[in-house]
């Protein structure tokens, strides 16, 4: 629409030819030419531009507001690498030495480790603290393998209490079905009624009560 309010609009649509260089026109097209290719050149930027803003400030909050929850470490960590992923894209820099970029990058995992570290559940206190207390701290991806491997034993250890709790209910629950089998077998037993103190052929429900 801007082109077109200028009236240049010929210019996308074809209808001016490009005339010959040696004609006295071709200075005017071209430079007319080259001012309609600089406003398209800058409308696309603009657009890029706000899309980009847009997209980070979806990203951003999602991310600071991102915890483990429910989520295992892998999965947690994966939905992390996700965003940071998202926002290396954005990431435009024009370093005029190479140590800066390497010391940036090694800023951002660091950063990043912290992130990471932070969000973890309460249950990993003890694996986030021995991290944090190494010097100089691991990166991202050394932390996230050192609490994974914290995470396996923690659920290893469950499996083998709630097994050893099983297998003691079940001996618990043996040896009181054996008791009571003892003492059935010292007292008469209904069959009928399962109760002890008496027998089938003598039992209540099935003879009666006897008269006084």
């Amino acid at each position: 629409m801007y082109i077109c309010g200028k009236g240049k609009d010929e210019y996308l649509i074809g209808e001016i030819s490009i005339p010959a260089t040696t004609d006295s026109k071709y200075r005017t097209w071209k430079t007319e030419n080259h001012m309609v290719m600089s406003w398209l050149i800058n409308s696309m930027t603009t657009e890029v531009g706000e899309k980009n803003t847009s997209e980070l400030f979806e990203i951003e909050p999602r991310l600071h507001d991102l915890r483990q929850g429910e989520l295992t470490v892998t999965q947690y960590f994966n939905i992390l690498t996700r965003y940071w992923q998202q926002l290396d894209m954005f990431e435009i820099h024009s370093w005029k030495c190479f140590n800066d970029s390497a010391l940036y990058k090694k800023i951002v995992d660091q950063k990043r480790t912290f992130k990471f570290l932070l969000g973890l559940n309460k249950e990993l206190d003890e694996v986030r603290g021995r991290i944090m207390g190494i010097k100089p701290l691991p990166n991202i991806r050394e932390a996230f393998s050192e609490v994974r491997r914290e995470e396996s034993r923690k659920n290893l250890m469950m499996t083998d209490n709630l097994s050893t709790s099983t297998v003691e209910v079940s001996a618990l629950y043996t040896h009181n079905s054996s008791q009571d089998n003892k003492s059935k077998k010292g007292r008469p037993w209904c069959e009928h009624c399962k109760k002890p103190g008496h027998t089938k052929e003598t039992c209540w429900k099935i003879h009666g009560k006897p008269a006084d």
